[in-house]
């Protein structure tokens, strides 16, 4: 039997960061009907925090879902927190920027205030009962020692959902492969790990397949590959390089048909 690992799709989030691609709200419901019948175990529904139009957008995609695990992504602030609160959905994703080049040169901060903001959002989602997932910004430049500070705090909240996201593109299949293994024997393996690749490189698809082999449990990706800069993991070309090795719960051929429709829905004249 293959490992079964799972997909979690951020086309909505993260897809709409690409240049020149904005989703109406009827696009953003059909496009996560869409995911959620092909199987798709976790949709990424956009960001609270960006605006109302947002917030009600993912509302509806929550009252609407069937099977698929509806997220929200947050950046690690308290006032994002209580945006993405207020929708209510299945889990909350907040971003914590782990490398020197984020914290100090992008944010003018210090790692004093990355984990005074981390304690305070963390006690606000706990309050709230709604599960959590967090993810280390630019963790294939980061320091070891402060990533695994930062787990540690996780793990003592009973946190185990940590995303590692290569968010400028850096990484390649052999320092997925170390850093990975390094990081989840480091925290005794108590960790469920998942991986966010970029394109920059075109090895988005080759670092997810190899997260996959060394342990990561979900996989990011998004519908043709779109998102950021170079764009993500695109869905079908995970499935199809790497089905014969994982059960990721939808098929090659499946996955090529779900970028049909995807396309017929963003190509359809309002």
């Amino acid at each position: 039997m293959k490992p079964r690992r799972y997909i979690l799709d951020s086309t909505l989030r993260d897809g709409e960061q690409m240049p020149g691609v904005s989703f109406t709200g009827q696009q953003k419901l059909e496009i996560a009907r869409l995911l959620d019948e092909y199987g798709i175990h976790q949709i990424e529904a956009g960001v609270p925090a960006s605006s109302k139009i947002e917030k009600d957008n993912i509302i509806k995609i929550m009252e609407n879902r069937k099977k698929a695990v509806i997220s929200v992504w947050a950046r690690l602030m308290p006032s994002d927190i209580e945006h993405s609160i207020d929708c209510r959905p299945d889990l909350i994703h907040v971003s914590v920027p782990v490398s020197y080049v984020h914290i100090y040169a992008k944010l003018r901060k210090n790692k004093s205030w990355v984990m005074n903001q981390l304690y305070a959002c963390l006690g606000m989602i706990e309050k709230s009962g709604i599960g959590l997932s967090v993810g280390f910004e630019d963790a294939f430049r980061s320091e070891a020692a402060f990533m695994l500070s930062v787990a540690q705090v996780l793990l003592d909240f009973g946190i185990t959902r940590i995303r590692l996201s290569d968010t400028v593109g850096v990484a390649t299949p052999s320092l997925c492969r170390r850093m990975i293994k390094d990081f989840s024997s480091a925290v005794e393996n108590k960790a469920e790990l998942g991986f966010h690749a970029h394109n920059d490189l075109g090895m988005a698809v080759a670092n997810t397949v190899e997260a996959a082999k060394t342990g990561c449990i979900y996989a990011d990706v998004t519908v043709g590959g779109i998102g950021e800069r170079a764009g993500n993991c695109d869905l079908a070309q995970l499935v199809h390089a790497s089905s014969s090795v994982f059960d990721w719960g939808i098929t090659t051929s499946g996955a090529r048909e779900l970028q049909e429709r995807f396309l017929e829905i963003v190509n359809e004249k309002q």
